[in-house]
């Protein structure tokens, strides 16, 4: 017979049941005393139930499983599960769910995965809340909640996901903030033509032989003219840009270092021409490229810290970010880690561009491109545009750019094309750079 123990608290009776190593485990709560009791009595008459109620698991065990699962699945090269659309659980896990659930203050109660209730979930969402995150971050976090319970569905640790799959923190007044702007969508501000041509300028290299100086000033060069995402740019190969017709594509990313045959989302991948700014800016820079790190560095961006690796997005953020201060749109400060290694990184206390401090030339590839499309709407069409900044649907695009309703025609001739590029893009370079040899 199984030893059980049974006491009141928080308003809720609870059955406790010992297990193989002397240690009381929960294994059932409820308001009613009743219940508990019959829940009681099957346990003690059936080993087997009680073997059962002991190995049940609890929500943070499951959550943490079912995020370790997703990396590993999307880690698999032959899964089309990309890694950057799921390593935001195990991140979500170690700051929002863990802390907030193992603590004994706010869930005094073993949580198990089948008795979390809408209950529980509002008083976790109102702490993570009270512990600096955002709105927006906290609605993604509750709904893979919801997921996490579809994946204990799945494994049979439940039978059901229950009233979980219902809520929604945005439907509910009480958890909704006071400001609507903290759940109204933002886009992320543009930078204009003007501030780019002022970043390059700043940017471009005084001595044709400081290697980093050059290599930064082509790197947001190319981030400019192509609008890429970061991922997409510092996973960028000699192998994806053809200096002989002026074309380039995007087929892989580097998402937390780790390098992925594959992109974030259909549509992404792409194959488009050069404006002619960059194709001279990339024929220089492959000069200057072969002379530093020699003909056998594949990458377009190496590192200068380790032979034949890609520069990281964290460098290159933070050449975007001091050349902001710079120019007045960014304020920031160096500080200290408090780790062991007590190393060095920079604080953004201010920036025009919050966020992602390179999401901003997508938003301004987007914007020039459609602008241009009133003047050249036969070569520059929606397939043409939607496919240089990588999206499924020109509806995206749009809301990037905010133009509407245009009229979507046959793609032209690739000078002309090139040439509606160069139009569209217009960025002020420095002649006397592109001429190095």
């Amino acid at each position: 017979m199984a030893y059980t123990k049974l006491f009141q608290k928080n308003g809720f009776w609870v059955l406790l049941v010992k297990d193989a190593n002397g240690k009381y485990k929960l294994v059932y709560k409820n308001k009613l005393k009743s219940l508990v009791n019959k829940k009681r009595a099957e346990i003690q008459s059936s080993s087997i139930d009680a073997k059962a109620a002991i190995d049940k698991k609890t929500f943070v065990e499951v959550y943490e499983e079912f995020a370790n699962q997703k990396m590993e699945d999307a880690l698999n090269p032959n899964s089309a599960l990309k890694v950057n659309s799921v390593n935001c659980y195990p991140r979500w896990f170690k700051k929002w769910i863990r802390p907030i659930f193992d603590d004994r203050e706010l869930f005094s109660l073993r949580l198990l995965v089948g008795e979390i209730n809408i209950d529980d979930a509002e008083t976790w969402f109102k702490e993570i809340r009270k512990a600096g995150c955002s709105f927006k971050v906290a609605c993604d976090v509750a709904q893979s909640l919801e997921t996490c319970l579809k994946y204990a569905v799945k494994k049979q640790y439940i039978k059901y996901v229950g009233a979980i799959g219902e809520w929604s923190p945005i439907k509910d007044k009480a958890l909704l903030p006071k400001d609507r702007s903290e759940y109204k969508p933002n886009k992320t501000p543009m930078i204009n033509r003007q501030e780019v041509s002022r970043l390059l300028d700043h940017l471009t290299p005084r001595n044709n032989e400081d290697i980093k100086s050059i290599q930064k000033y082509v790197c947001i060069s190319t981030l400019a003219f192509l609008g890429l995402r970061m991922s997409e740019l510092i996973a960028l190969k000699w192998s994806n840009v053809n200096l002989d017709t002026g074309r380039w594509e995007v087929s892989n990313t580097i998402v937390y270092g780790h390098y992925a045959k594959s992109v974030k989302a259909d549509g992404s991948e792409r194959n488009n021409l050069l404006p002619n700014e960059l194709w001279k800016i990339l024929k220089a820079w492959k000069i200057v490229h072969n002379k530093h790190f020699g003909k056998s560095c594949e990458w377009l961006f190496p590192s200068f810290s380790y032979y034949n690796v890609a520069i990281t997005e964290k460098a290159v953020r933070d050449w975007l970010v001091l050349a902001y201060q710079d120019l007045g749109l960014a304020k920031v400060e160096i500080r200290r880690s408090k780790s062991g290694d007590n190393k060095a990184y920079l604080k953004v206390l201010y920036s025009k561009f919050k966020g992602g401090p390179s999401k901003t030339f997508r938003h301004f590839a987007s914007t020039a491109l459609m602008s241009q499309q009133k003047a050249d709407p036969v070569i520059l069409n929606d397939n043409f545009i939607k496919d240089y900044i990588g999206h499924t649907d020109i509806k995206m695009t749009r809301h990037y750019a905010d133009h509407n309703n245009l009229d979507e025609e046959a793609l032209g001739q690739s000078d002309k094309e090139r040439t509606a590029l160069d139009q569209a893009i217009r960025i002020n370079t420095t002649d006397k750079w592109k001429e190095l040899n």
